[in-house]
């Protein structure tokens, strides 16, 4: 059996016509590049799923996921647990990606420190599938769906003791690396945590493709308060420092610019990584600018302090290499 991340998966048949042969069918054609139907991820009506031809990747502007061929072959079509190399915990993750969220819509406390921090539109945390972990419950649950406690301990789901690792966090699905990421909602141990393992590529960089500009920011807050302003091109790093497939996700050949929005931090250690970013794209032939925000401000908190899409639109029109 092949490996459905491999080259040869994806050079095998054109993402159009294996979703064709699977019965997809395109609801709407502009004769170009795109076309549109139904998403086959999740009950939907409206068509919000895009193939484009020429790239063979996809987006469903719906759930949120995006990718090529191997991704999708992943997803309609889950290997045997015995088939080595497939990513076997991907349902364990699904389960508590969906956990999280069904607590997140019970959880006032949650709700009131999301819209805290600027982010209240329903259709970007339904997408971006935020979720809070309340601590407690996750262990059972999984329990009860045939999930042992060696599974969620390998996973680094729970701790030693079987407690919640992301107690008394937000959670942000990360599935274009098979990961989670948690942010405390409170004095916690750790004020951010990731599951163990990579951090892939951009986080929303699937999306993107279609844009005549990206705007590569550190955090999942600034995503969501930038995809919630307008701007969805944004994407995130995780970080101030891209790894080597972050890069290469910038580096695509075309006329794309891409724009630096890093925190301004007082120490100046954002602005700092912005200018090693945009040095390094330039040399690789990319557009790059960097976006000065207030000092002391990220995307998020800058919403969050009461700008508007028109201020950070200023932002970006006085970007500079």
């Amino acid at each position: 059996m092949i490996h459905p991340d491999s080259d040869a998966t994806q050079k095998q048949i054109p993402l159009l016509d294996y979703l064709q042969q699977h019965g997809w069918k395109i609801v709407r054609d502009n004769g170009r590049e795109e076309v549109a139907g139904l998403c086959p991820l999740h009950r939907e009506s409206r068509p919000s799923f895009y193939v484009n031809r020429r790239k063979q990747v996809f987006y469903c502007h719906g759930c949120g996921r995006g990718g090529g061929l191997a991704r999708l072959i992943r997803w309609l079509e889950p290997a045997p647990e015995s088939t080595p190399g497939w990513p076997a915990d991907e349902p364990l993750l699904e389960q508590t990606y969906d956990f999280y969220q069904r607590q997140f819509a019970h959880s006032d406390g949650a709700r009131a420190y999301l819209a805290w921090r600027g982010i209240h539109d329903r259709a970007v945390i339904d997408q971006m599938r935020i979720g809070y972990a309340p601590g407690g419950c996750l262990r059972g649950y999984l329990a009860r769906l045939g999930y042992g406690r060696q599974a969620l301990l390998e996973r680094g789901l729970v701790d030693q003791r079987g407690r919640d690792c992301f107690f008394r966090c937000l959670t942000f699905p990360l599935e274009h690396c098979g990961s989670l990421y948690g942010r405390s909602v409170g004095q916690g141990l750790y004020r951010h945590r990731f599951l163990p393992g990579p951090k892939g590529g951009l986080y929303g960089g699937a999306r993107t493709l279609a844009f005549a500009r990206v705007l590569v920011v550190e955090g999942l807050f600034d995503v969501a308060a930038l995809w919630q302003a307008g701007f969805p091109e944004a994407v995130a790093a995780m970080g101030s420092h891209l790894n080597n497939q972050q890069l290469s996700e910038l580096c695509q050949p075309g006329e794309r610019a891409t724009y630096i929005c890093f925190d301004a931090d007082r120490n100046a250690s954002g602005q700092r990584a912005a200018r090693r970013l945009s040095i390094q794209l330039r040399q690789a032939g990319v557009q790059a600018l960097r976006v000065d925000l207030p000092q002391g401000h990220d995307p998020a908190s800058f919403f969050a302090a009461g700008a508007g899409a028109g201020d950070f639109q200023r932002c970006l029109d006085r970007a500079h290499p």
